[in-house]
C-alpha cells in the first residue's frame, strides 16, 4: 500500500493539465492590454492628425474624416465614435473611440461585442 502512494507516475501530466488554463488565461489578459494600447495609440494619433489638419484647414468635417480614415486604418478592434472639435483660432481637437474586448464573444451579450470607450484630445492654433 504504501508503495502505491508514493509512486509518482503520471502526476507530471496532473500538473500540465492543471496549468495550461491558467497559462492560456495569462495570454489572453497580455493580448487583451496590448490590444488596448494599439487602440489608444492609434486614438492619440488621430486627435493629432485631426489637430493638424484642423490647424490648417479651419474645417471640423475635414478634420473628423481624417481622424476617421486613421481609426478605421486601426484595425478590427477598435471603432470610430467620433471627433468633436471645440472653440475656433485655439482649438481643442478630441477623438473618441470605442475599444473591444477582443476575448468576449457578442453571443454572450445582449448588446453585442462589449467595447470600452476612450478619448484622446490635443489642442493647437488655426494657422492664417
Amino acid at each position: 500500500m504504501k508503495r502505491k502512494i508514493l509512486n509518482e507516475e503520471g502526476s507530471a501530466t496532473i500538473e500540465f493539465i492543471g496549468v495550461v488554463p491558467m497559462i492560456f488565461m495569462a495570454m489572453m489578459i497580455a493580448w487583451q492590454f496590448v490590444a488596448g494600447f494599439h487602440g489608444l495609440m492609434i486614438a492619440e494619433s488621430a486627435a493629432s492628425e485631426a489637430a493638424k489638419v484642423y490647424s490648417v484647414t479651419a474645417d471640423a468635417g475635414e478634420a473628423t474624416a481624417a481622424a476617421k480614415k486613421i481609426v478605421d486604418a486601426g484595425g478590427s478592434t477598435i471603432s470610430f465614435a467620433g471627433a468633436p472639435i471645440s472653440g475656433t483660432n485655439e482649438f481643442t481637437a478630441a477623438v473618441n473611440v470605442r475599444i473591444d474586448f477582443v476575448f468576449l464573444p457578442a453571443s454572450l451579450f445582449s448588446g453585442g461585442k462589449p467595447t470600452f470607450s476612450y478619448s484622446a484630445d490635443t489642442s493647437g492654433k488655426v494657422i492664417k
